[in-house]
């Protein structure tokens, strides 16, 4: 009698198990799909984003970006607008928030980059054509 209830009670745990395992399932693909922005940003370096705040899309005028975001933290040669330590809602992105404006003064794009590719965006450039020469002595 101890032997089939001992075993009894091992197949009802065995079976309690496995009836779980789809909810520990549907979790963690709830969870990876609600963080594409992150899996991007770390696969790619970069993740498009719709906006930034409530008030700036693509579109804003750049006055208007200043007035919600603030001074950006770099501003880029060709007038591209960096803000650091910036995240995607509901995720674990973060990064430095990269924006784009045409030649209206409107914003053209908005991204999220990771350090290394605000760090790559912010380094000088050689000019065309130099070579770095290292002479013996």
């Amino acid at each position: 009698m101890q032997t089939n209830l001992a075993s009894a009670l091992r197949v009802a745990a065995f079976a309690a198990t496995f009836s779980l395992l789809p909810a520990f399932a549907s979790a963690t693909d709830d969870a990876a799909a609600a963080d594409r922005a992150a899996e991007q940003l770390a696969v790619s370096g970069s993740v498009p984003v719709k906006n930034a705040g409530p008030y700036v899309e693509a579109g804003t005028f750049r006055i208007q970006v200043a007035a919600k975001l603030g001074s950006p933290s770099a501003v880029l040669a060709d007038g591209t607008w960096l803000y650091q330590n910036r995240e995607v809602n509901d995720s674990a992105a973060r990064g430095t928030l990269v924006v784009r404006f045409d030649a209206k003064a409107r914003v053209s794009s908005l991204s999220l980059v990771t350090p290394a590719v605000a760090t790559a965006m912010t380094a000088p450039k050689k000019a065309p054509g130099a070579i770095l020469v290292a002479n013996r002595q």
